[in-house]
């Protein structure tokens, strides 16, 4: 089952999925249905649940709304319940070459396991600020770190500027409620993964199309790369930005045909890219710079979640 994804709060901060919330509650931890653990770490308050249908969860909890994270379906580890999570891998297409690639922000580390399992020779360094997310992770989601699939405790803006290492591919999947942390949108940020990419490298940013820095985000790319392509999956928008030549859309069906003679993805993506739109500058959003922080996205996340009709995975904003 696929599970088009807002990091969009639910009225009483339970995840529905679909027809699945008509099936009988799970009796979980902490008197609450479904409910594995509870954890308060330094920087979130994580929920990881066992959902009707069998799939475990990944949530944090922000202003008593809970934001799912990631989704695991311990039955067919291969499988990425979540859209957009499908779509990070279009940025396959975009490297000349494929041996090095960093994640920032690994949740539930699906993306990146997912790759590991498909391209076991692919070096992937997964970089996570908070150390229990990371051990629940490994407990609850299937993340084995080993020689080929690193996982770093670190911030991953100070990472890139600690590093030397170039990467073929930087995929940005960090959050916080309905926000990407401030630090990881701005110009500078962006410069500094661009000075880590190996030539003719692609940066990968999930974006949340609904909060009032969508267009900004988008700009602050356009800002420091020639090219941004956007793939709506749904739910979350994920952009690929990129220098060089723009290929064609042939050019990439015959890419993605190549990757997965060669690796056999269990979401193929040839039918992807074709809601691939390259997208212009948009009008009237500011590019985002390391001095100019919008000091009321907390009440704005809060206003934004009011808004929202109370179901995730409807696709509208």
């Amino acid at each position: 089952m696929s599970h088009p994804l807002h990091r969009r709060a639910l009225a009483g901060g339970l995840l529905s999925l679909g027809a699945a919330a008509a099936l009988a509650p799970i009796a979980g931890a902490q008197g609450e249905p479904g409910l594995i653990v509870r954890r308060e770490s330094r920087y979130n308050t994580i929920y990881i649940r066992r959902e009707p249908g069998g799939l475990i969860s990944m949530q944090f909890g922000v202003n008593e709304r809970r934001f799912t994270e990631s989704l695991y379906n311990p039955a067919d580890p291969r499988e990425l319940p979540v859209a957009y999570t499908r779509y990070m891998t279009v940025a396959l297409l975009y490297p000349p070459r494929l041996n090095n690639v960093l994640e920032i922000g690994l949740g539930g580390g699906r993306t990146a396991n997912y790759l590991h399992l498909h391209m076991p020779e692919l070096t992937i360094t997964s970089v996570e600020l908070d150390p229990d997310v990371i051990a629940l992770a490994r407990r609850y989601f299937g993340v084995t770190p080993n020689a080929r699939f690193r996982v770093e405790e670190a911030d991953g803006r100070m990472y890139l500027r600690r590093t030397n290492a170039q990467y073929d591919l930087i995929m940005v999947d960090a959050y916080r409620g309905t926000f990407v942390p401030f630090h990881l949108l701005t110009r500078e940020f962006f410069e500094t993964v661009k000075s880590r990419l190996a030539p003719g490298g692609a940066v990968a940013q999930n974006i949340e199309p609904c909060t009032m820095l969508y267009e900004s985000a988008i700009n602050t790319l356009k800002a420091v790369f020639d090219h941004v392509d956007v793939y709506n999956s749904g739910g979350n928008v994920v952009a690929v930005a990129y220098d060089g030549e723009i290929p064609t859309q042939a050019q990439f069906r015959r890419r993605a045909r190549q990757l997965q003679a060669a690796h056999n993805f269990r979401h193929p993506i040839e039918p992807m890219i074709e809601i691939r739109r390259i997208a212009n500058r948009l009008r009237g959003a500011s590019v985002l710079t390391d001095d100019f922080a919008p000091v009321e996205s907390l009440n704005a996340t809060e206003r934004h979640n009011a808004r929202q009709p109370s179901a995730r995975g409807t696709g509208r904003c």
